[in-house]
């Protein structure tokens, strides 16, 4: 495998809409990673010529290509069907954006079949480097072995999916990072993702509810809001509520507290021995390079070509909730993992 401390590892795109375009162009300005070609519709064939990479016909064209070392999934509507890498995408290694499915069953044979394969399925977290979380998680560090009691992020924003940079490009064809109810799954699974590593333990039911109630079609694509509260096996209460319609913008951030303090918005509380709370700053987390990190993390894992079996546990437990939570909605139920 390519030494990506003397030459990028080469990736071959599946799909350009806006997240597509960005890792273009992020990978362009160097890193570990660079786009040689891409399969997309022939319309952004202006839009990719600048950058030199080549646009394919077929994702199999990827797969066959000596040029390209990791397929990577940029489109982001694979929650809705089944997720192509299970069957596939495991002839290279393969890096998809968030998790992308909603079934734990199709979550385990992709990455049964990369192992099948030997390749790695390895999944991009854009927002592990947010400071907030990076904050929080370093106050419950401190706080163990303390079991934490309650856990809560809010986010309610006014209008609907974010619009990626476009850098100047001009309009790209309408992709899932366009579709609100897509949007509000993945900043769903961002904010799963986040709360695992904080509660350290293993969730054991889930309640989920949403503003609508559409009949014939999945209830997690309903609506612009969802709620989820979940139980966790030491006895945390969290909850995790997704709104994009909101007239009032708001995000609270993570909300922890234990029996010895907690944090909210950048801030420690610490409870004496004699019931008093004292309040200190946590030192911000950097994010001058953006999640650069990661992309380093994952670099280094493909050349490695060793599994990481703790991250895997993470992303399927991370599906297992969605799952979970689109039959409690349902069902109108609490559902038991």
């Amino acid at each position: 495998m390519t030494d990506v401390a003397a030459s990028p590892l080469r990736v071959g795109l599946i799909g350009l809409g806006r997240p597509g375009l960005h890792l273009m162009e992020r990978f362009a300005a160097g890193g570990p990673f660079l786009v040689v070609a891409v399969w997309a519709d022939p319309i952004v064939a202006e839009v990719v010529s600048p950058f030199g990479v080549r646009l394919v016909n077929h994702p199999h064209e990827l797969l066959a290509a000596a040029d390209v070392d990791v397929v990577w999934f940029a489109e982001l509507d694979a929650f809705r069907n089944d997720f192509t890498a299970a069957d596939t995408l495991c002839e290279k290694h393969t890096i998809v954006e968030t998790p992308l499915t909603l079934s734990s069953a199709i979550a385990d044979r992709a990455f049964n079949e990369a192992a099948r394969s030997n390749r790695l399925l390895l999944v991009h977290h854009p927002r592990r480097s947010d400071p907030d979380f990076q904050q929080a998680l370093a106050v419950t560090q401190d706080f163990a072995p303390s079991v934490l009691q309650a856990v809560k992020f809010v986010s309610w924003s006014y209008g609907l999916s974010p619009r990626g940079a476009t850098r100047g490009h001009g309009p790209l064809p309408p992709d899932a990072s366009d579709d609100a109810q897509i949007t509000k799954l993945r900043f769903a699974a961002h904010a799963l993702d986040q709360l695992l590593p904080l509660v350290s333990d293993r969730p054991l039911r889930v309640f989920a509810t949403s503003d609508q109630d559409f009949s014939g079609s999945p209830k997690l694509f309903a609506g612009h809001s969802l709620s989820l509260q979940m139980t966790f096996e030491q006895g945390c209460q969290a909850e995790i509520d997704i709104r994009l319609d909101s007239p009032t913008r708001f995000q609270s951030g993570w909300l922890l507290t234990t029996a010895g303090g907690g944090y909210a918005k950048g801030r420690r509380f610490t409870l004496t021995d004699d019931g008093e709370v004292f309040d200190s700053p946590v030192t911000a987390a950097s994010d001058d390079n953006e999640d650069a990190d990661q992309y380093a993390w994952l670099a280094q894992r493909i050349c490695s070509g060793m599994r990481d079996h703790v991250e895997e546990a993470r992303v399927r437990t991370v599906v297992a909730l969605l799952d979970a939570a689109q039959r409690s909605l349902e069902s109108r139920q609490v559902v038991d993992l």
